[in-house]
């Protein structure tokens, strides 16, 4: 009877997951980043951002990977394709924490713990899909961690399984070297336990090692393409988002967000840490032979990684850097409450709080968010509550027939991160992300005078995105107000953008969208004449310089030129 419940329970909670994530399904801002990456490289252009230069402006390479089959064909829809390989990772974590509990638990202490928190955690929901990597990435090591600690003797495959997928992870994300890292560690260990006197040098001998030791070494290969390729180890992002600085103030808030919405969390970290402190003792009075290293993956990972990401400043989206590690987390203190830690019974009655109240409570979170105008607190986002599905569908809508225009005119345009969205479906030939740089070494490499919201702490410089032949600002800054002429007014989005340079052939173009309004730049000229003759000469001056940084020197239109140079 009680196996029954017990899978009965423990497949309406699986469903109960799938189902609320496929309700909650929604597409972030940045996901268009890799979806434009995963375009041009389906179209032949190469893993790039914009034609002919080559910035790794992500930091997801397995999942754009994933995502580039959708784009050979129109009659796939790779959003729906993001939605699918998140929500199917989400379902992959479910069966592993399942896996995991009938590994690791007592008959007579069967519970789906680990399960359970991490169903009823609402972000673990949210960002299953989100069209980031966020649930692969939790995915790839909870599955690594669960084939590398299982029994060697027994099921050899195990280790070649989990080395795939710690491999697997680094593509996936950098951080997936520590994991990695760590796991390298955890085999050598595990190895020297089981085989106490086979040598080094026996090991490169022994055909069976080969296999494992290529796939361990696999990412070293992929990160050789990216130095031949990219012309650097680590992501443009890495920059852009300031990763080598300390911002642990921000860290402190990102976490504290965190645990004050998630406060169920506060005794599951302390639980795991007085886990350490136990194995750790544990560890050191035990004889080699006898000596357990699963700690290395379940606490000293996920603890390292969350402290590098404190220490960091967190992200500008809530929660999405701490998920990954949950599950490992979730199934380091599961293990602990099967264990016969005291023969009182206060450890009985905590056991049983913990494992029936502990998940209630995380379900029942309190959302620091509820209540706001815009779901922004301290510079972090709840961005599902503002990127939602149904508006971007729209937007989609919206944009798609606008793409032949953009493409036939070769636009060049600079855009904030929350125009993604438009860069994706607009297809301009050059685009350039000017408040971090995702996609422009120059401006990543930028230093931020005063720290402020992670990924959105650098400012463009205007000189320089005229230097790149700019024509269009997707956005207006109060600092770079739009004037009587450089004003273009999308009607059906209520937008205005800035026009930087005018070249007449793209604008020509673009006007054949019916929303968009703009000054006809040539006319404009013609009127002004009269206007510009009356000018003192140093307001004409500067009225040339600025005409003719605007328009002229994009344009081949010499009589204008002539006609206002002569009358300075």
């Amino acid at each position: 009877m009680k196996r029954i419940l017990y899978f009965t329970f423990s497949i309406l909670l699986i469903l109960f997951g799938l189902i609320s994530t496929y309700q909650m399904r929604w597409i972030s801002d940045d996901a268009f980043i890799s979806l434009r990456y995963a375009k041009n490289l389906a179209d032949g252009k190469g893993m790039v951002f914009n034609v002919g230069e080559r910035v790794e402006g992500y930091t997801n390479f397995l999942w754009t990977i994933l995502l580039t089959p959708a784009h050979f064909t129109e009659a796939i829809n790779p959003i729906f394709v993001s939605y699918f390989l998140g929500i199917l990772s989400f379902f992959g974590v479910c069966i592993y924490l399942l896996l995991w509990n009938r590994r690791n638990s007592a008959s007579s202490f069967r519970l789906p713990f680990a399960l359970s928190c991490f169903v009823f955690l609402h972000h673990n929901r949210v960002f299953a899909t989100g069209g980031l990597e966020t649930s692969l990435h939790g995915f790839l090591l909870l599955a690594a961690a669960y084939h590398l600690t299982s029994e060697w003797r027994v099921t050899y495959y195990n280790r070649i399984v989990g080395i795939l997928f710690s491999s697997l992870s680094c593509l996936d994300r950098p951080d997936g070297l520590l994991f990695h890292g760590l796991a390298g560690i955890y085999i050598g260990l595990i190895f020297h336990k089981e085989n106490p006197d086979f040598s080094l040098k026996t090991l490169f001998r022994e055909k069976v090692f080969l296999f494992p030791s290529f796939l361990y070494t696999a990412p070293v290969f992929f990160y050789i393409w990216k130095l031949e390729y990219y012309g650097n180890l680590l992501p443009n992002t890495f920059y852009a988002k300031s990763g080598g600085s300390s911002y642990l103030g921000q860290g402190f808030l990102y976490l504290f967000l965190f645990l004050k919405m998630y406060y169920a969390l506060i005794p599951i970290l302390g639980f795991s840490v007085f886990l350490f402190y136990r194995k750790l003792r544990s560890f050191l009075r035990l004889k080699e032979g006898s000596k357990d290293f699963d700690w290395i993956l379940l606490f000293v990972f996920p603890f390292l990684y969350a402290g590098y990401y404190t220490w960091i400043g967190g992200d500008f989206m809530f929660a999405r850097f701490y998920l990954p590690i949950l599950p490992l987390l979730f199934v380091w203190v599961e293990s602990g409450l099967s264990l016969k830690i005291s023969k009182r019974a206060f450890w009985n009655r905590f056991r049983t709080i913990a494992v029936y109240f502990i998940p209630i409570l995380i379900l029942l979170r309190w959302d620091v968010y509820k209540g706001s105008t815009l779901p922004i607190l301290h510079d972090i986002a709840d961005e599902n509550q503002i990127y939602k599905r149904e508006t971007t569908e729209k937007l989609k809508t919206k944009l798609t027939p606008w793409r032949k225009h953009f493409e036939s005119s070769q636009a060049r345009v600079a855009f904030a991160g929350s125009e993604c969205i438009f860069i994706y479906y607009l297809n301009p030939v050059l685009a350039i992300e000017t408040e971090a740089g995702l996609t422009d070494p120059t401006i990543a490499r930028l230093t931020s005078q005063t720290r402020g919201r992670i990924g959105h702490e650098k400012t463009a410089p205007i000189d320089y995105l005229k230097k790149r032949k700019i024509q269009i600002l997707l956005f207006t800054d109060p600092e770079n107000q739009t004037n009587e002429y450089d004003a273009l007014q999308i009607a059906d989005l209520g937008a205005t953008w800035k026009i930087l340079s005018y070249s007449p052939e793209t604008m020509e173009e673009l006007k054949k969208i019916p929303f968009f309004t703009f000054v006809d730049f040539e006319k404009y000229l013609d009127l002004y004449r009269n206007k510009y003759v009356s000018l003192p000469p140093i307001l004409r001056k500067e009225k040339f310089r600025e005409f003719d940084e605007y328009y002229f020197a994009n344009s081949k239109d010499k009589n204008r030129q002539v006609w206002y140079r002569k009358n300075l």
